[in-house]
């Protein structure tokens, strides 16, 4: 049983075989070794026969295009967010509210999840913002709020939210890691992490559900940890104290950047798997074929940066992952850009 409320106290711490079938193609793949290493995605791209390949040559075109183009770092200023939080406050929202920014699309024939808010009509990842917003109280974050209420007076909205009960076990499960681990707020980890986004994305991975993001496969470990590298990218926007490292952090592979990068040509999807993507069919969890398409966008979003670097554009990788992100979602070519792939998964 869950108690009625949360108290919270700081504790101390210290190649795959051939397959034809689409079955094959589609199943989660068996679970490697337990002592399986990292496999370096940013730097191998993933094996030609999982369906997804990178050209070199449209990674070079896009660069080309890109190169008069301005790369800020998101402002972390959209509809939803609430203003005014303190550093400690603001570090906290962003690891509970980014362990459940996953997977917003909406089931085939449904409608797109949606909340008011001040006035206005918010999907996507500003309308998971408000949800936690509308729940601070004199600013402050409020850990017990998920032990108290229902996911449904939670996420209240119209449309439909996927994975609801495994978003509130989620939260539950953050909320009790901040109590145990971090004295009930994420500035603690942040301070024990000396605001290197390297190293507070570690610790994200090591103490608090629903981070460690790096699926086992029969090539090695996969280091995706989208959702800890957003959340830390998150946290540095605020507070007086800047993070440093953040340059070092790879592009976060969702389901946004695929798109704009096999619009672009730098992706290359077998024909199989643009057939299931195309007509909205589901990519299972950890099969060969999500876990290429994360892969790859890894792969090819350093390959993109070096090539922009090359041209004498100064670029992060956290501000190209916006301006990928900005381009599939906001940009003028963002409704021709076909489809995303859709994993039902808490990932991203």
């Amino acid at each position: 049983m869950r108690p009625s409320a949360r108290v919270c106290s700081r504790v101390s711490r210290t190649a795959s075989p051939q397959c034809d079938s689409f079955r094959c193609w589609t199943s989660p793949l068996p679970a490697a070794n337990m002592e399986a290493m990292d496999v370096d995605i940013r730097n191998t791209p993933p094996p030609a026969d999982w369906g997804v390949t990178v050209s070199d040559d449209e990674v070079e075109q896009l660069a080309e295009r890109w190169r008069h183009r301005d790369f800020p770092l998101p402002a972390w200023d959209y509809p939803g967010l609430p203003r005014g939080l303190d550093a400690p406050n603001w570090y906290t929202l962003c690891v509970v509210a980014c362990s459940v920014l996953a997977c917003i699309w909406p089931p085939e024939g449904k409608q797109m999840w949606t909340t008011h808010f001040e006035g206005d009509d918010l999907d996507d990842a500003p309308a998971i913002f408000s949800c936690f917003t509308r729940r601070i109280r004199s600013g402050t974050v409020d850990l017990t709020v998920f032990s108290r209420l229902t996911p449904e007076k939670f996420f209240a909205g119209d449309g439909t939210l996927q994975l609801l009960a495994e978003r509130w076990n989620r939260l539950n499960q953050v909320a009790d890691a901040l109590c145990s681990e971090w004295g009930g707020s994420a500035a603690n980890l942040v301070a024990a992490g000396r605001f290197d986004a390297e190293q507070v994305v570690q610790l994200l991975i090591d103490t608090v559900p629903g981070f460690n993001d790096a699926p086992n496969s029969p090539a090695g470990r996969l280091p995706f940890h989208k959702l800890a590298r957003l959340a830390t990218a998150m946290m540095s926007a605020g507070g007086s104290i800047a993070f440093s490292g953040l340059e070092r952090l790879p592009v976060y592979p969702d389901y946004m950047l695929p798109r704009v990068l096999r619009h672009s040509g730098v992706l290359n999807y077998s024909p199989e798997l643009a057939t299931a993507v195309d007509n909205r069919k589901l990519i299972p969890k950890e099969s060969r074929w999500e876990l290429a398409i994360r892969w790859a966008t890894v792969y090819s979003g350093d390959r993109l940066a070096d090539a922009l670097r090359s041209r004498s554009v100064a670029v992060t990788t956290p501000a190209l992952d916006y301006a990928l992100w900005e381009s599939a979602v906001l940009g003028p070519d963002a409704a021709d850009m076909g489809e995303h792939h859709r994993t039902l998964t808490l990932a991203y």
